[in-house]
């Protein structure tokens, strides 16, 4: 018994000399937001911020949602509301190059007078913004 309790208080009396750090904690980065990601968040803020306020600019137009893209190019189309499957007339697309999402949008659509107010729109919504 005695030979228990030496080899215990040996254990104790070592144990207090060794060095204790805290617990390392690892941060995990965050992790890049994918170009289909950016084009949902980009397409939800359309829907809602120009097809169902009613935006005057587009009343004559749908928006097309291309999310899953083969081609890695997810993109949203606003084509003719009479005329879906005619040539888009505002094409907005992000491809993900070297880790970075590259956004762009182009079309007939974008050179009309309401022009620069959608593409100013566009490119907000695409770097985060949620406000319409």
């Amino acid at each position: 018994m005695k030979k228990q309790a030496l080899l215990l208080i040996c254990a104790c009396a070592l144990a207090a000399c060794t060095k204790t750090e805290p617990p390392k904690v690892s941060v995990a980065k965050p992790k890049q937001e994918s170009a289909q990601n950016l084009m949902v968040r980009v397409a939800k803020q359309v829907q809602a911020c120009w097809f169902k306020r009613k935006d005057p600019a587009l009343k004559k137009y749908k928006m097309a949602a291309e999310i899953n893209s083969f081609s890695g190019k997810p993109r949203i189309l606003i084509v003719p509301r009479n005329k879906p499957t005619a040539l888009p007339k505002l094409v907005a697309q992000a491809q993900r190059i070297s880790g970075r999402n590259r956004f762009e949008s182009f079309g007939p659509l974008l050179q009309s007078s309401d022009g620069p107010r959608l593409n100013t729109s566009l490119r907000r919504w695409a770097s985060g913004s949620k406000t319409c």
